[in-house]
């Protein structure tokens, strides 16, 4: 039995949390991707995974007009630990002092990714930093019915098409489900990251191990995109790493016509980077960070509020917004190049090293375009890039 057409899957969860049998397992294609597998045995056909499928059932009905901000977080520390201006860590701290519980994507002992469930600071400060792979979303949808049907306060954060996952399987909802989704490049092969994390390990000890990875670590100040890995022994510091730059290329089959990473948003506030600040106000940008915020519902509205006097919000035009982060509207296609990348990384006869270097190769015009001058930058993305 197939739910649903496995490149339009998008791997969310909602089906293997819905199934009252325990017949669905959400299980690693050849390339690294999460899709549900059904067990035959356990199926009695009762298609409720049919109908809480955000692929099949792709409904987005935020009803309010959007609002657009920069946002800082007060405390440098935190900010400096996260990837942008702190507006996670913002919102989520306070549902937490209220006694609410947030769910966010942590690393296991393993550095696998997965939504895991807070409901202390200490627990919040896994979910720091970039995790740059797909998420097992695993059980947390039923755990998220358990607390809202108790009257507690949830925030829940992932991808737009997890946000969508978690609202189909809920089915009705919540005045007290707050959701954060993220401006989403795709989510990348955890396959790939697998090859990315054992050539990491290739020339370390044998008894050395990894126990994080930071793909947005600020040693080198905001937007430098220096990689941060620790292990038990030692901490690297990678710059000009290769495996974020096949973003584009690494990204799950159903990335590339995404249904939920556009206008309107899947969440009630979407955050990211802003990146562009330097075109709409530059002294915005201390070099330690800065989030751009979507506020997309009331409920979006009533949790901006509650964060005022721990952050410094300046409004943003929604055109500012997207022209500095065109994935709010739709993801960046791969041209072609996602089919052939994915097809290779599953070779193990392959080079993890030749491959990436090939696929981060820079075309010539890109290196003449950096070497160029900010104006005459600034004059392409206007007259031009724009026009297109």
């Amino acid at each position: 039995m197939q739910i649903v057409e496995s490149k339009k899957c998008t791997g969310c969860g909602a089906c293997s949390n819905i199934c009252p049998h325990g017949a669905i397992k959400m299980t690693e294609d050849k390339y690294g991707f999460l899709k549900p597998v059904v067990n035959t045995k356990l199926c009695i056909n009762c298609n409720l995974c049919k109908t809480v499928c955000p692929v099949i059932n792709s409904k987005i009905c935020l009803e309010e007009r959007l609002q657009a901000y920069a946002l800082i977080y007060k405390d440098d520390i935190i900010r400096l630990k996260s990837a942008s201006g702190g507006a996670f860590y913002a919102f989520a701290s306070k549902l937490i002092a209220s006694g609410g519980a947030v769910y966010g994507v942590v690393w296991d002992e393993n550095i696998k990714a997965f939504h895991s469930r807070a409901a202390t600071l200490e627990e919040l400060e896994q979910m720091h930093g970039s995790k740059y792979v797909q998420s097992n979303t695993k059980n947390t949808f039923k755990e998220v019915k358990v607390d809202l049907e108790n009257g507690i306060n949830v925030l829940y954060t992932g991808t737009p098409c997890q946000i969508a996952g978690l609202k189909g399987f809920l089915r009705k909802d919540y005045e007290n489900l707050f959701t954060i989704d993220l401006i989403c490049n795709g989510v990348q092969s955890r396959l790939l990251f697998e090859k990315y994390k054992q050539n990491f390990m290739l020339d370390k000890d044998d008894d050395e191990f990894i126990t994080n990875i930071n793909f947005r670590s600020k040693i080198e100040g905001w937007g430098k995109y220096c990689t941060e890995i620790t292990t038990n022994k030692h901490s690297y510091k990678i710059q000009n790493d290769l495996y974020p730059k096949v973003m584009d290329f690494s990204a799950n089959y159903c990335c590339g016509e995404c249904k939920f990473n556009k206008i309107p948003r899947a969440g009630d506030v979407t955050i990211g980077d802003f990146w562009g600040v330097e075109n709409f106000n530059p002294n915005l940008n201390d070099k330690k960070g800065l989030s751009i915020i979507l506020v997309n519902s009331t409920k979006g509205k009533k949790i901006l509020k509650q964060i005022e006097d721990i952050c410094v919000l300046t409004s943003v035009s929604l055109e500012v917004a997207i022209n500095g982060n065109p994935n709010i509207t739709g993801r960046i296609k791969s041209k072609g190049k996602q089919e052939v990348f994915l097809s290779k990384i599953q070779n193990p006869n392959i080079s993890y090293i030749r491959l990436m270097k090939k696929y981060t190769k820079l075309p010539f015009y890109v290196i003449v375009y950096r070497i160029l001058p900010n104006f005459i930058k600034s004059f392409i993305k206007k007259k031009i890039l724009k026009k297109n």
